[in-house]
């Protein structure tokens, strides 16, 4: 199939985590996070944590614009719509404050950045401004799911090393024969592996990210589950997939997000093969969707329940120059 991409079969689990978005409160927590350390498989102490959520602008189903839950990028990103509107390029843009933490993060921990993209031709060249030759991970809104958008966010992976996340659709739908993946398909899954087909020269930076679905059968969950639907997209693309169980239990299973990802974690595809390479949680301290957050001292307790039976990414080695004011 015109989607496939080789298989990769690697044990390895990377975590990113971070607040639901950023902001100059709780930006110093992501050090906390660049610091946090685990005893591996083999006995040796290694950093724990592979990347961070840094995001400044929020996707809502709902507009206010008099509410504080859109980020801290967003009246720049009105400025820079108004630039845009009356004739200006990405070069007259104002940068965005997120994307400045982002860097400096980057600069001085060498974690790798992940962010969720609302505009992509508003945000993306302002990241490729700042940030070309940084780790960073893109990913779309699970209210978006415009395959155009990631054409438009691959036009600025020519000259990078950045990745690309896909979440899949809120909606799960009906199952039907798919004559391109030969097989039976939700509604949900034939848009999920259709995203990636936006991507066709970028696939092996494909990652896969599964936060649930909104169904009536539900229950508790914020978006339940379908590890099933995961499978299915995995074996079909060899794409690494990762979880996103903060989007998935939401705050009413919040205590049940450690114990799930652990289960999550242990599911797998093959006798040599997990289902999921990675995991993508909401943790620490956020003006936005709080309740859905785990603490950093919950976090520790799962990453070390994790290195009991997977082997964790470190990020790249790197002077980790702690910044002022740190503890």
């Amino acid at each position: 199939m015109a989607f496939m991409i080789e298989e990769t079969k690697n044990p390895e689990v990377s975590i990113i985590a971070g607040p639901c978005s950023i902001n100059e409160d709780n930006f110093y927590e992501l050090y906390q996070l660049a610091s946090m350390e685990v005893r591996n498989l083999h006995g040796a102490v290694q950093r724990a944590i592979a990347g961070v959520r840094v995001v400044g602008l929020k996707s809502r189903t709902y507009y206010n614009p008099e509410s504080n839950d859109l980020g801290i990028d967003y009246s720049h990103f009105l400025h820079n719509l108004s630039v845009f509107q009356q004739g200006g390029g990405t070069k007259d843009f104002v940068m965005m404050p997120s994307i400045e933490m982002a860097k400096r993060f980057a600069n001085e921990t060498g974690l790798l950045v992940a962010t969720e993209i609302v505009s992509p031709l508003m945000q993306v060249p302002l990241y490729e401004r700042l940030m070309k030759d940084s780790e960073l991970l893109l990913w779309n809104p699970a209210v978006s799911q415009i395959g155009w958008n990631f054409l438009e966010m691959t036009q600025f992976f020519q000259n990078t090393n950045w990745k690309l996340g896909l979440k899949n659709p809120k909606w799960q739908g009906k199952q039907k024969f798919d004559a391109i993946a030969q097989t039976e398909l939700s509604s949900m899954e034939k848009a999920w592996l259709g995203l990636s087909t936006y991507a066709a020269g970028f696939k092996e930076r494909v990652i896969f990210i599964h936060r649930g679905v909104s169904i009536s059968e539900s229950g508790m969950y914020r978006n339940m589950p379908l590890h099933e639907s995961a499978k299915k997209i995995k074996k079909l693309t060899g794409a690494k997939m990762y979880f996103d169980p903060s989007h998935s239990f939401g705050p009413k299973l919040r205590d049940k997000i450690v114990d799930g990802t652990l289960d999550a974690m242990k599911m797998k595809l093959s006798e040599d093969e997990y289902l999921y390479d990675g995991i993508l949680i909401e943790a620490g301290t956020s003006r936005t969707d709080s309740g859905q957050h785990i603490t950093h001292i919950e976090l520790q307790g799962l990453v070390n329940s994790l290195a009991k039976f997977r082997d964790i990414t470190a990020p790249a080695e790197k002077v980790f120059i702690r910044p002022a004011g740190f503890n």
